[in-house]
């Protein structure tokens, strides 16, 4: 599959966090979006409809802050961003907040959350200085540095 960089950034109390931080570096049949949006026996088009990708999370890893309040997570999904996941786990958790960038380079979108921008421009575009989303995507993940290798190797 196309595979979808995810930054995920997690506020909220400690015990929480820990609880998310276990999960997300245990290697077990149960990820982290079956653990915050559960969907039982596994089928594709259940997963899709309640999680936003066909499978769990994939090279998840994750750094807490000092006092344990926020959680920068990475991960990788499948064609595109779990954002069905965060928005089920954050209406039924009030005392957690989510943010989540993403960037699919193959399928050419990039977002924060549900705000999505798709046919991204060209690195030298000034709409990457001007979009909120486009400046904080490429902050994230690079993104017009990355495009410009990608011109400069395939030239």
């Amino acid at each position: 599959p196309n595979w979808c960089s995810n930054t995920l950034l997690i506020t909220g109390d400690t015990s929480t966090l820990v609880q998310l931080k276990s999960i997300i570096e245990q290697d077990s049949e149960e990820g982290l979006l079956e653990a915050i949006a559960p969907i039982g026996e596994y089928d594709r088009e259940t997963a899709i409809s309640k999680w936003g990708t066909k499978w769990d999370i994939s090279e998840g890893w994750c750094t807490p802050n000092e006092d344990y309040t926020e959680l920068d997570v990475y991960f990788q999904t499948a064609w595109g961003p779990p954002n069905e996941a965060f928005v089920t786990y954050m209406s039924e958790n009030d005392d957690v907040e989510i943010t989540l960038w993403y960037y699919e380079g193959g399928n050419d979108f990039c977002g924060i959350n549900e705000d999505e921008r798709g046919q991204l421009p060209g690195h030298q575009d000034p709409l990457w200085d001007t979009d909120d989303v486009l400046k904080e995507c490429d902050e994230v993940f690079s993104i017009r540095e990355n495009m410009e290798e990608w011109e400069e190797e395939n030239a």
